[in-house]
C-alpha cells in the first residue's frame, strides 16, 4: 500500500516563533533610557560612514487626513528626528530588520551593538520610522497600526520616488520633509521619525509602559550637548552632532546646541580611520600604536548670548589586524565563548586645561 503523501494529509502550521513585542521589551531592559538611545543612533550613523548628525525635537502635530490607516493619526504628533549623511545599503535594510543579530558581528571596527541597540527607540516610540534613498520604512511590531501587517510581517517598505504613495498619502510623509528630504526624489541621507509614546499610548502598549514628553527630549538634547565631546571622542566619520528645536509654526527647525571636531584636516581623518584601514589588512601581523590629538567645538546657541567653548585631547590607541595575534584570540573569543573582544584599545587625556581629566 502506498504512503499517503503529504499533499493529502491536513498540515496545521505549527512552527516555533519569536514574540517580537516580549524580545523588545528584554532589549529595553539591557538599555536604558536617556541619551543612551540617542547616543547608539549617532554611532550606527558612524558605522555607515556618515560624517554629520543632526537631532532635531519636532514639537508640530501633522495632518491626519491622507494616511496609510486611520489608526496612525494618533502617530501625528511631537517627534525625536535624527538624520544623518549617509545613505542605507541593501545590506542595511536587512540588518536594522534584523532584532537580534547584524551584519556588525565580526567586523570590529563598527561600534554598535550588533544590531540590537537600535532597538532602544522603542523606549519613546511603538512606531519608528524612517526614509533613505528611495525607500520609506515603517516598523510595527504590535501589528497595530499599519494596514495588512502581523507578527510575521510588522513593518512596510515603500519605494515612494516611482510610486503614487506620496500623492495620495501627503499627510503621511509630509513630517519626513526635513533636512534636505523632498520625498520627490532619492535622499542622499537617512532621516527617523519617532512619535513620542504619549501616556495613554503607553498605558496600552505591550512594548513599554513609559510616556515621553516634548521636555523629556529637551532634557535628553541638552544632556547629551553637556556629553558631546565623548559622544565624539572615538568615533572614527561622525565630525560633528547639531541638536535643533522644531517649534509649532517655524517653517525650519532652530539650532540649539551643537559639538563637532575642530580644524578638521587629512590628518585628523587618517588618525580616525585607523582601525577602519588596518582592520581591512588580510595578510598583515601589525600591531601599531597611533597616537594623536584632536580639539572639539562646542557652541549653545538658544539664546541671545552664544556660548563656545573648545576642548583638545591626547589620544593614544593601540590597534591590532584580525591576523595578528591579539586579533585572532579576539576573533576565536567572540565565537567560543559568546564574549565580543575587539583587538583595539583607546584612552584620551584633556589637555586644554590645568587639570587633565583621562577617559
Amino acid at each position: 500500500m502506498d504512503s499517503p503523501s503529504p499533499e493529502s494529509i491536513f498540515l496545521e502550521d505549527f512552527g516555533q516563533k519569536v514574540d517580537l513585542t516580549r524580545r523588545i521589551r528584554e532589549v529595553l531592559l539591557n538599555y536604558p533610557e536617556g541619551t543612551t538611545v540617542l547616543k547608539e543612533l549617532i554611532q550606527n550613523a558612524d558605522d555607515a560612514g556618515a560624517t554629520k548628525v543632526c537631532l532635531c525635537l519636532d514639537r508640530r502635530n501633522h495632518g491626519t487626513e491622507s494616511l496609510l490607516s486611520d489608526k496612525l493619526g494618533q502617530w501625528q504628533g511631537p517627534a525625536l528626528l535624527a538624520y544623518n549623511d549617509a545613505v542605507f545599503s541593501e545590506e542595511d535594510f536587512v540588518s536594522i530588520s534584523r532584532i537580534g543579530g547584524s551584519g556588525k558581528h565580526g567586523q570590529a571596527w563598527k561600534t554598535g551593538r550588533f544590531g540590537v541597540g537600535f532597538n532602544s527607540v522603542y523606549h519613546l516610540t511603538d512606531l519608528p520610522s524612517f526614509v533613505s534613498g528611495k525607500y520609506v520604512v515603517l516598523f510595527d511590531p504590535q501589528g497595530v497600526y499599519l494596514p495588512n501587517v502581523s507578527a510575521s510581517n510588522p513593518g512596510k517598505r515603500i519605494e515612494y520616488v516611482s510610486s503614487s504613495a506620496i500623492s495620495l498619502y501627503k499627510d503621511q510623509f509630509f513630517p519626513y520633509c526635513a533636512f534636505g528630504c523632498d520625498m520627490k526624489s532619492p535622499f542622499h541621507g537617512t532621516l527617523f521619525r519617532f512619535p513620542l509614546r504619549s501616556a495613554d499610548q503607553a498605558a496600552s502598549s505591550k512594548l513599554s509602559k513609559q510616556g515621553y514628553l516634548e521636555d523629556d527630549i529637551s532634557s535628553m538634547l541638552v544632556q547629551l550637548y553637556e556629553e558631546g565631546v565623548f559622544s565624539l571622542l572615538f568615533l572614527k566619520s561622525v565630525l560633528s552632532i547639531e541638536m535643533y528645536e522644531w517649534d509649532v509654526g517655524m517653517s525650519e527647525p532652530r539650532k540649539t546646541y551643537s559639538c563637532s571636531v575642530n580644524a578638521v584636516n587629512s590628518d585628523t581623518i587618517w588618525h580616525r580611520q585607523a582601525l577602519l584601514r588596518l582592520s581591512k589588512l588580510t595578510d598583515s601581523n601589525d600591531s601599531t600604536v597611533d597616537t594623536f590629538s584632536l580639539e572639539f567645538l562646542s557652541e549653545a546657541v538658544n539664546d541671545s548670548h552664544p556660548q563656545k567653548r573648545t576642548d583638545r585631547f591626547y589620544i593614544v590607541q593601540r590597534l591590532s589586524s584580525p591576523s595578528s595575534r591579539i586579533g585572532a584570540f579576539a576573533a576565536k573569543a567572540s565565537k567560543d565563548f559568546d564574549v565580543h573582544l575587539l583587538p583595539w584599545a583607546s584612552v584620551a587625556v584633556c589637555i586644554s586645561d590645568n587639570s587633565s581629566k583621562v577617559m
